[in-house]
């Protein structure tokens, strides 16, 4: 099932894209579960997941507010509004490959 990535108007279906660190960008899909992870951030760099539909994330620190995501310093959630917002926080480890650091979480519905 694909993947709609949303930002200032523009979409784009995706599995594998190029997002900057300190953007905040919607994912749409019918899956029932995904995993999202980002790569070649710096540490402490970041990237929020709107997720229309999600309820949990399987790792993270849960947030009371979307204020509280925004100004959390490591992966973190919050659910509110019929979506699940996920803050991806590089760690500062290496991907696989060599790639630069990352992170991940797993969602579902």
């Amino acid at each position: 099932m694909p993947i709609t990535l949303s930002r200032n108007g523009r979409e784009v279906n995706a599995t594998t894209t190029t997002i900057r660190s300190g953007t905040e960008i919607k994912a749409v899909t019918e899956r029932p579960s995904m995993s999202i992870s980002v790569s070649e951030l710096d540490p402490g760099s970041w990237v929020i997941f709107e997720l229309p539909g999600f309820t949990s994330a399987a790792t993270g620190t849960a947030q009371n507010s979307l204020d509280a995501l925004r100004s959390a310093s490591s992966t973190s959630y919050y659910r509110g509004d019929g979506a699940l917002w996920v803050k991806l926080v590089s760690t500062g480890v290496t991907g696989a490959g060599g790639r630069g650091a990352g992170g991940s979480i797993q969602v579902s519905r």
